[in-house]
C-alpha cells in the first residue's frame, strides 16, 4: 500500500491512503506532493502533475480550480499501469459559501433539473440514473466506471454460450441412417432399390441409396447472442465517437481562468477509450458473438437473456455503460460537475424560475433547452399574459437576427433574463449571478450590470432593472438597498440558500408587476 503525503500553503500535511477519501482540500488552494515511488507519475482527474523546484527540493504541485466535490488521483508506473487510486474531497471557498450551503444548492438543482449540474470540472458529484439528458463526459464516465465489469461479463459468456437447437433435412448414405421420421420413411419407400435392400436382396451393382433425414444441431446464431453482439457493437461505436468528440473539443477550447482546461485531461481519456475499444473488438471476434449474422435486440432475445443470470448480467452492464440520464433518487455514480460559480449561477436561475412561477400560478409552464444544456427557457403563458425566464440568452449585436432581443453594441449574454407581457405592459429584468463576496470583487462585477442596463433591448425597450446576484451581503451594502435599485435601476440582490425565499419573491414582484 502506497501512502502519499501532501502539504498545503500553511504547511498542513495530508496523508492519502489508497481507495480512501481524504478531506480538508479547498478550491483555489495550493498543494504539493512529496516524493513518489521510483518512475511513478501522478494524475489528478487524468491530468499529469508536473514537477516544480522548491526550497525543499522537487515536488509535484496541484491547485484546484473553481470547483468543489470529489477528485480522483491515480498513481501509475512508467508503462501507464495503475498502482493506486486516491480520492480527495474539495470543499468550496468558505468566504463565499460553506460546504453545507453548497451541498444544499446541489440538492436543489438535482430536485429541479439534474442536467444543470453537468459540467467538465475535475470534481465529481453523485448522479442518478434515469432521464434522457446526456453529455460527452457523462458518456465517458459511464464507460470508465463499467469497463472492467463489462469485459469480465462478456468474456464469461464465451465459456458457456447459449445455443438454440435447430433442425434441417440432409441427405446421408443409407448405412449411416440411425433413425428416421415419418416423412423420411415415406420418401424412402418411393426409391426403387429400397424394397430389395430391406429384403436383403442383392442390388445387382446399384449403389446404396442416400436418404433425406432430419439433422439436429446446436446453433450460436440465436436472438440472445445477437442482442449481446449488438451491445458490443454499440459500446465500440460509443468509444470511437467519444474519442473523436473529445479530441475535437480539446483542440478548439478557449482558455478560461475560471474553468479547468479539458485539453490537459484528454490524453489519458483517449488512451482508455482506445484500449477499451481494442478489448471489445477482440471479444467480438470470439464465439458466440462472431456467429451472430445480425446485431439486433428483440423480444425473444430479451426473454432468453432474462432467463440466464450470466447473460442478464452482461446485458445489464452493457446498458449501464451506454444509458443516458442524470435524474433519479438513487445516486449510485459520480460525474464531473460545473465549476462552483456556474453551480451558483444555475441555482440562482432555478430560484428565480420557482419564484416567478409562484407569482404567476395561473400560467401554463413549459421548458425548452438547447442541446448543450447551457441555454434554458421556462415559458408561462395564458390569455394576454406571457412570462419567460431565460438562462444564458444571447443578445445579438445590431444587424444580427435577434427575435426581439438585441444589443446596441457588442454581443452580450446575461445569466438570467425575466420578461413579462401582461396585456399592453412589458417588463424586463436582467440578473447576473456573481460568485463573489469581497468589496473589490463585487464592485468590479457591477460593470456587467451597468453594461446590460445601457446596451440590452427587448422589442426596443431597455431593462427595467439590472441587478447582480451575490451569495453574501456586505461587499457593497449601499448597492443592496431597494431604494437604490429604484433610483438607479441597478444594484445588488443577495441570494443564498440560507436566505428567506420571500425576499427574492418580493424583489421580483416589485419589478415584474405592471401596477
Amino acid at each position: 500500500m502506497t501512502t502519499l503525503t501532501c502539504i498545503d500553503q500553511s504547511q498542513t500535511e495530508y496523508h492519502l491512503i489508497p481507495d480512501a477519501v481524504c478531506s480538508g482540500f479547498r478550491e483555489l488552494g495550493i498543494y504539493r506532493f512529496q516524493a513518489l515511488p521510483a518512475n511513478a507519475s501522478l494524475y489528478i482527474d487524468e491530468a499529469l502533475l508536473e514537477t516544480i523546484s522548491t526550497s525543499s527540493g522537487p515536488m509535484l504541485q496541484w491547485r484546484p480550480g473553481f470547483y468543489a466535490g470529489r477528485v480522483s488521483v491515480e498513481l501509475v508506473d512508467r508503462v501507464g499501469r495503475r498502482l493506486a487510486i486516491y480520492h480527495l474531497d474539495v470543499a468550496p471557498d468558505e468566504r463565499k459559501l460553506g460546504s453545507d450551503l453548497f451541498q444544499s444548492m446541489l440538492d436543489d438543482l438535482y430536485a429541479f433539473d439534474p442536467a444543470l449540474v453537468l459540467g467538465t470540472e475535475a470534481a465529481q458529484s453523485s448522479i442518478g440514473v434515469a432521464g434522457d439528458v446526456t453529455t460527452l463526459l457523462l458518456q465517458y464516465a459511464r464507460l470508465r466506471r463499467h469497463a472492467d465489469a463489462v469485459l469480465a461479463a462478456f468474456s464469461a459468456i464465451t465459456e458457456h454460450p447459449l445455443t438454440r437447437l435447430r433442425h434441417e433435412r440432409r441427405r446421408i448414405p443409407f448405412h449411416q441412417v440411425k433413425r428416421i421420421d415419418a416423412t423420411s420413411a415415406r420418401q424412402m419407400m418411393r426409391h426403387p432399390d429400397v424394397g430389395a435392400l430391406l429384403r436383403r436382396a442383392p442390388l445387382h451393382g446399384a449403389s446404396l441409396p442416400s436418404m433425406e433425414v432430419v439433422h439436429s444441431y446446436e446453433d450460436l446464431d440465436n436472438p440472445a447472442n445477437r442482442a449481446l453482439a449488438s451491445s458490443l457493437a454499440a459500446l465500440r461505436l460509443r468509444c470511437g465517437n467519444l474519442a473523436e468528440a473529445l479530441l475535437r473539443i480539446a483542440q478548439s477550447e478557449k482558455a478560461e481562468n475560471t474553468r479547468t482546461p479539458l485539453g490537459a485531461r484528454v490524453g489519458r481519456k483517449l488512451m482508455f477509450l482506445e484500449a477499451f475499444s481494442a478489448r471489445l473488438r477482440s471479444l467480438a471476434k470470439r464465439l458466440p458473438y462472431a456467429a451472430a449474422t445480425q446485431t439486433e435486440i428483440n423480444a425473444s432475445g430479451l426473454t432468453a437473456i432474462s432467463a440466464n443470470p450470466d447473460y442478464a448480467r452482461a446485458y445489464r452492464l452493457g446498458w449501464a455503460a451506454l444509458r443516458p440520464g442524470v435524474a433519479g433518487l438513487d445516486r449510485d455514480e459520480s460525474l464531473w460537475i460545473s465549476p462552483t460559480w456556474e453551480i451558483y449561477e444555475r441555482w440562482c436561475f432555478v430560484q428565480v424560475v420557482q419564484a416567478i412561477q409562484s407569482l404567476f400560478p395561473e400560467l401554463t409552464w413549459t421548458c425548452q433547452r438547447s442541446a448543450t444544456v447551457d441555454v434554458v427557457r421556462h415559458i408561462g403563458s395564458a390569455e394576454s399574459v406571457r412570462v419567460e425566464v431565460l438562462l444564458q440568452r444571447t443578445f445579438q449585436s445590431a444587424g444580427q437576427p435577434n427575435f426581439g432581443m438585441s444589443s446596441v453594441s457588442l454581443q452580450l449574454k446575461p445569466d438570467i433574463v425575466v420578461t413579462a407581457e401582461i396585456g399592453p405592459e412589458r417588463r424586463m429584468l436582467v440578473l447576473d449571478a456573481k460568485y463573489r463576496t469581497s468589496r473589490q470583487g463585487v464592485l468590479d462585477a457591477m460593470r456587467s450590470a451597468h453594461i446590460y442596463q445601457d446596451a440590452l433591448r427587448w422589442k426596443g425597450q431597455r431593462p427595467d432593472c439590472s441587478l447582480l446576484l451575490v451569495p453574501r451581503a456586505g461587499g457593497a451594502s449601499w448597492l443592496e438597498d431597494a431604494a437604490f435599485h429604484t433610483s438607479h435601476r441597478t444594484g445588488i440582490h443577495v441570494l443564498s440558500p440560507d436566505q428567506d425565499p420571500s425576499e427574492l419573491r418580493a424583489m421580483l414582484e416589485r419589478w415584474m408587476n405592471p401596477a
